[in-house]
């Protein structure tokens, strides 16, 4: 459990506010830590309690990525289509245990989400005896407390079975709220039904105390109140409760739906690097929270992605038009297809030094995920109507003024049961589009039990393999290290 050696010796990272190189980090002595005893330190603090581990790579456990190299006549795809597949592909796109530690896999996710809960917990268990401003100190605690719980949300939701009606007996993970004083303590996992109960009320304390206020440029790299009701938006749509989900939705969109979702111009500048870092501006009122995530994710010839006939069928649509987001690239050295959200940006250890790490802004919130948060919990609450007048809020700004007005239609393009379950595929298939490379397709299969098949490449094996719908390893496993600790495994 590599997360717990670090967080032993949280107090070192710290250093990192002040020096960002290696060399100087190392010359530190262990014991000249930086002590917490003003409310502008804490907030220092708590500028890294955002997590730099990605959730860009969980797209290749989904149906947004294939074998990649065009199919032969005979239906056949040979290679990968000049992508580079290594063994942390390989184990991701079939489900297996991912053995790397390094960047976009699940235990880099794990270890950094925790270390960044580990400073959450610095701050948390000293803010309330700082002597400074009451009304910045009660702010800082209340990012503390919603990042806490952000990160143990997105921990639970990747290392457990999503939350449902065994989610009071299935595995969760360690719900972590004081600062480690021991080396390599001792955990228990909680159960996934705990997890949300202690997320539940760290993000309400945490939305009744946060500010915007003592937060400086653009706010967009914090939890600010806007983001806080995004993050609220999403817990409850995924617990299920739909009342809430649309409660926080509704405080977030504050009766202006239009101003949260991407104009069309967004995705036609020209060139993939502009679109890119367009796409992650946090001066983009869309965007709600930023965070830079350590990744190659960006780097797409790596892995399993998607070919130029995977891309024609995702944008295929109900209105049978074109839609401004299928603008995607495709590199002239191979066939994969992407679209430009992620730019990619290098941190050099020194100005003469050429190693470093790769890294890209995740749009970690936005608003067109709030507004089709709040279109499927209208739809499951029985209010039709709702749902539809929220998907053409997304649809006028995708589809050239377009909106979804046959329902009819959108019932026979998803081969759907009933007109509800028709507009729910298309809710999902919206969010599907709307979240490639952000990671989150992965959480709406499991969210909605669905099953994902995929086909190897004959280079790589040429098996077909599919994810059941109830499927255990939708809970990806945690950590050998942690396992090693005493943590028990996820069942298989």
């Amino acid at each position: 459990m590599k997360n717990n050696k670090l967080k032993s010796y949280i107090l070192l990272f710290v250093l990192s506010i002040v020096s960002f190189s290696c060399e100087q980090y190392l010359e530190e002595s262990p014991d000249d830590r930086l002590v917490l005893d003003s409310v502008d330190k804490a907030a220092k603090l708590i500028a890294n309690s955002y997590s730099q581990g990605g959730i860009a790579f969980t797209d290749m456990y989904t149906d947004l990525a294939g074998p990649l190299g065009v199919p032969n006549a005979d239906g056949v795809v040979l290679d990968a289509g000049g992508n580079t597949i290594r063994l942390q592909d390989l184990q991701t796109y079939t489900w297996d245990n991912v053995t790397a530690i390094f960047q976009d896999t699940p235990t880099y996710f794990w270890n950094q989400t925790y270390q960044a809960i580990a400073h959450t917990n610095e701050v948390l268990a000293v803010i309330d005896n700082l002597e400074g401003d009451p009304e910045k100190r009660n702010a800082i605690k209340g990012e503390a407390l919603i990042s806490r719980a952000y990160n143990h949300f997105m921990l639970v939701n990747m290392f457990g079975m999503h939350y449902n009606n065994n989610a009071s007996t299935n595995l969760g993970v360690p719900y972590i709220t004081e600062p480690e004083t021991e080396f390599l303590p001792t955990y228990t996992r909680n159960t996934v039904a705990e997890v949300y109960d202690f997320v539940e009320k760290d993000l309400l304390d945490g939305l009744a105390l946060i500010s915007d206020k003592f937060f400086s440029g653009t706010k967009k790299y914090h939890f600010t109140k806007k983001a806080a009701q995004a993050f609220a938006s999403r817990f409850y749509l995924w617990k299920r409760d739909y009342e809430n989900c649309i409660k926080y939705s509704n405080l977030f969109i504050d009766d202006n739906p239009a101003i949260y979702v991407k104009n069309g111009a967004d995705f036609s500048i020209s060139g993939f690097n502009a679109i890119a870092i367009q796409y992650a501006n946090p001066e983009e009122l869309s965007n709600a929270l930023v965070i830079q995530k350590t990744s190659n994710y960006q780097r797409s010839n790596f892995g399993f992605r998607l070919n130029g006939n995977d891309v024609i069928a995702l944008f295929t649509n109900p209105l049978s038009i074109g839609d401004v987001r299928n603008n995607p690239f495709s590199s002239p050295d191979d066939e994969v297809t992407v679209f430009p959200k992620l730019f990619e940006y290098f941190f050099r250890e020194n100005l003469s030094s050429n190693s470093g790490l790769p890294y890209h802004i995740s749009v970690e919130f936005k608003g067109e995920e709030v507004l089709l948060n709040r279109a499927e919990a209208y739809l499951l609450s029985g209010n039709q109507n709702a749902a539809l007048a929220d998907i053409n809020q997304l649809a006028v700004k995708r589809y050239n003024g377009t909106e979804y007005t046959d329902i009819a239609a959108i019932q026979s393009f998803y081969n759907a049961s009933t007109p509800a379950d028709g507009i729910l595929e298309l809710i999902l298939h919206e969010r599907k589009k709307e979240f490639w490379d952000h990671g989150l397709r992965w959480f709406d299969i499991k969210r909605h039990n669905r099953s994902v098949t995929h086909v190897l490449p004959v280079s790589e094996g040429g098996q077909t393999l599919t994810l059941t719908e109830n499927d255990l390893r939708k809970a990806v496993q945690i950590p050998e290290d942690a396992i090693a600790l005493g943590l028990t495994p996820n069942p298989r």
